[in-house]
């Protein structure tokens, strides 16, 4: 992967975004705006977020359901198809060997979890390089509390994670 630089030639900030945090973009539910926030940062060029393609499926399905059963939680009328579109013009959406071997090998040890956070971990621990990248949660996800090999941080504490202040915007 690309060693990308900020303007100061610092490196970026690299984030996994799993499905939750992706999908809370496209609803005015708790934790939306830090959502939003963070890829505006990402168009801006001081942050990298990165997703797996499994995670995209995963948030189609979620979508598609939440647009039939409980419009009214979408902050916008979108087809489901508009937000796997989305995140290929906008964010880095990386599968490739490295990455699949990963998966597979943290398949193999937590058999039990979801295909869709593990495909965020693989993500992240093929991304990390010395310095670990987290990937990003919701708030009231319990799969990632046992996953020993990657780092999370919940949705409510990514602005923290990003400039170290809770109550300040990130940016």
């Amino acid at each position: 992967m690309r060693d990308v630089k900020n303007l100061a030639g610092k490196p970026l900030k690299r984030l996994v975004f799993d499905a939750g945090p992706f999908i809370l973009l496209f609803t005015n539910e708790e934790g939306s705006d830090i959502a939003r926030e963070a890829v505006l940062l990402h168009e801006n060029g001081e942050i990298e977020i990165f997703m797996h393609p499994n995670n995209l499926v995963e948030s189609y399905a979620v979508i598609s359901r939440i647009s039939k059963e409980n419009p009214e939680l979408l902050a916008r009328k979108v087809e489901p198809s508009a937000v796997i579109r989305s995140a290929y013009a906008t964010l880095n959406v990386v599968y490739d060997e490295e990455t699949a071997l990963k998966l597979g090998a943290l398949k193999l040890k937590y058999e039990d979890k979801p295909w869709g956070d593990l495909s965020s971990a693989a993500l992240a621990l093929r991304l990390s390089d010395g310095e670990k990248v987290p990937v990003i949660i919701l708030d009231k996800e319990k799969h990632f509390e046992d996953i020993k090999e990657v780092v999370s941080v919940k949705v409510s504490d990514l602005r923290e994670y990003m400039i170290g202040k809770k109550e300040k915007k990130l940016r």
